[in-house]
């Protein structure tokens, strides 16, 4: 019994010091990558004000957190409407909506021009999926749209 447990408390160590390596080193990469990047990229009249936040900023690691689930919902709902299962992609919608009115405000302030995309896509899947008989390519189109959107702004650094 005290072996397992050396072993299970060994592996749990491991992957803790292997997630903080990680964690660290990909901050490190974000250093280097700010200090090769010239100076005159970025023009002092974009820089933000302490009143408002820069539209188009990165997501907080919190921020990616609450957008996880929503982005989830979507690609869900996406794979439903592909496998041509549109109760399903109903039903994983009807699921995306609750968790959208949580972030909505968050991702308008943040995507900058990704929202419109993300705002028509989402707009084209309920108008898809609210008809007597779902619209499979403009709702499978319009998922897409939205998940390429929020994938943008997902992954910006």
């Amino acid at each position: 019994m005290k072996l397992t447990t050396i072993k299970t408390s060994s592996l749990l160590t491991v992957l803790c010091l292997s997630a903080a390596l990680t964690i660290t080193s990909c901050g490190k990469k974000d250093k280097v990558a700010e200090t090769t990047e010239p100076a005159a990229t970025a023009p002092a009249a974009t820089t933000p004000t302490a009143t408002a936040p820069a539209a188009g900023g990165a997501l907080s690691v919190a921020e990616k957190a609450q957008l996880t689930p929503v982005k989830t919902a979507l690609v869900m709902a996406n794979t439903a409407v592909k496998g041509g299962d549109m109760a399903k992609a109903k039903t994983q919608f009807d699921k995306f909506a609750p968790l959208w009115a949580a972030v909505e405000p968050m991702v308008k302030a943040k995507a900058g021009a990704n929202y419109p995309m993300i705002s028509s896509g989402l707009e084209m899947v309920k108008t898809a999926m609210g008809s007597a008989t779902p619209d499979k390519a403009k709702a499978g189109e319009g998922l897409t749209s939205a998940i390429k959107a929020i994938t943008a702004v997902m992954d910006k650094k």
